[in-house]
């Protein structure tokens, strides 16, 4: 694979970072200004929301649309510098105003809280006495989702028996994208030759690219042209005859693009082919499907 390149490092963006306690604090329980052991939702995978949003999303699994159940394991984490004193209760729920905090702070955002019935997990979770994290199961009905929305499950701890409820991840938004055709491993080709020529990016191909779903017939790629960090989403429409939209983003920034062509859509055998910009950048990709 291309050496992937940091937008931030070559200047295309400056953006802020947020920081917030994750696992284990560096900081001392006797140390002046000690933070206190908080507790919070593990990540499950890797963080698919903006820096700046107000919840963290993760995905995961992508659903095949007509299964009857599916089951995954979401963790409740004491973090600190210590284990838990004592068993932890924590209580948990159900909370749809996180989703609709979340859509009016992230631009492009369009979550749909999961429908009633639809889902199921404990209303309280014990940390054992000497660890640090306890482990419970969601389970779905992908079936009952409405598949021309943006599904997705979020879930708030409302209070705990011991430590703090952190801030930053006391609340979580799980997404539940139902699995489009065109998700899956391609190889990639790529060619900058309109537009900003970037010599960074150039001409190249590349294998075993993954393609993920993350909403209703919209597919992610990690890394921009596969040459800067962040992310690139193709919308598909319903038919699979079309991309209606490309966007690119890093971090808290959202790249303006633009589409030139749609040249190939060929949902049958996996190829589609465009031209597309990002900063001013013109790109023609070509993918492939592997498997």
């Amino acid at each position: 694979m291309k050496k992937i390149i940091n937008l931030i490092v070559c200047g295309f963006l400056v953006t802020g970072l947020s920081s917030c306690l994750k696992d284990n604090t560096i900081i001392g329980p006797d140390s002046p200004g000690a933070i206190k052991n908080v507790i919070e939702f593990k990540n499950v995978g890797a963080i698919k929301s903006p820096a700046t949003a107000p919840y963290s999303v993760f995905i995961p699994f992508t659903l095949k649309p007509t299964a009857t159940t599916a089951e995954f394991e979401a963790v409740i984490n004491y973090a600190g510098s210590e284990v838990a004193p004592t068993d932890i209760v924590v209580n948990l729920d159900i909370d749809p105003s996180i989703i609709t905090t979340y859509n009016s702070k992230v631009t492009g955002a369009a979550y749909s809280a999961l429908p009633t019935g639809s889902y199921s997990f404990p209303a309280t979770v014990t940390i054992p006495k000497g660890q640090r994290e306890a482990k419970f199961t969601i389970s779905v009905k992908p079936n009952a989702f409405d598949a021309a929305k943006e599904n997705a499950l979020p879930i708030k701890i409302t209070s705990s028996s011991t430590g703090v409820v952190s801030g930053n991840f006391g609340a979580v938004i799980y997404s539940m994208p139902l699995e489009s055709i065109w998700q899956g491993v391609y190889h990639v080709f790529i060619n900058n030759n309109y537009g900003s020529i970037d010599a960074n990016i150039g001409k190249f191909d590349e294998a075993d690219v993954k393609l993920e779903t993350v909403g209703p017939n919209k597919l992610q790629v990690q890394y921009i042209a596969r040459t800067y960090s962040g992310n690139v989403q193709y919308q598909f429409n319903g038919a699979n005859t079309s991309i209606t939209a490309v966007n690119a983003f890093n971090g808290a920034t959202t790249y303006v693009t633009s589409i030139q062509s749609i040249d190939v859509i060929d949902p049958v055998n996996g190829i589609f082919e465009l031209h597309w910009t990002f900063a001013g950048r013109g790109i023609v990709e070509r993918w492939v499907k592997q498997k």
